[in-house]
């Protein structure tokens, strides 16, 4: 049996022509470049996997299509579109139009996915009081040795 994904919502090709727009920049179906899309589909595909977005449609090969559906909520267009638009400005050497509305959907759109950081405590990070007694002077975590610095 084989299963086919339903993803749904807006075509990418509409963030990407709504993301143009806030760049100041004309937006309509036929003004838009090929080139422009894939700018606007490689920027959208990678920053998607970035912040983790797991609702929307990651293409198999290479940079998708702009007719593909997103699989994003309705309700998270305005945040989609605005985030790629301050992802193209700089490289379209636009200036990115100011947009309350769109920045609060952009900001909420983004704590969708949080990114929690991981990383490693440093060597002389004290250990706490909530960890067991040692018997000795290491009340320090430890990091560990890297190959290049352990003996030979």
């Amino acid at each position: 049996m084989t299963i086919v994904p339903t993803f749904g919502g807006p075509k990418k090709r509409d963030i990407i022509q709504r993301a143009y727009g806030f760049c100041g920049q004309a937006s309509y179906e036929f003004e838009l470049t090929p080139e422009e899309y894939n700018a606007g589909l490689r920027a959208m595909n990678d920053q998607m996997a970035a912040i983790g977005c797991t609702s929307y449609n990651y293409p198999e090969y290479n940079d998708g299509s702009a007719e593909d559906e997103s699989g994003l909520a309705a309700s998270d267009v305005l945040g989609a579109s605005y985030y790629v638009a301050q992802l193209l400005a700089p490289q379209i050497g636009k200036t990115l139009t100011t947009s309350k509305p769109a920045s609060r959907a952009c900001e909420q759109f983004l704590m969708k996915w949080p990114l929690i950081p991981q990383v490693e405590m440093g060597r002389q990070t004290p250990r706490g009081a909530g960890n067991r007694y040692w018997n000795g002077p290491l009340p320090f975590f430890v990091a560990p040795v890297s190959d290049d610095e352990a003996a030979q």
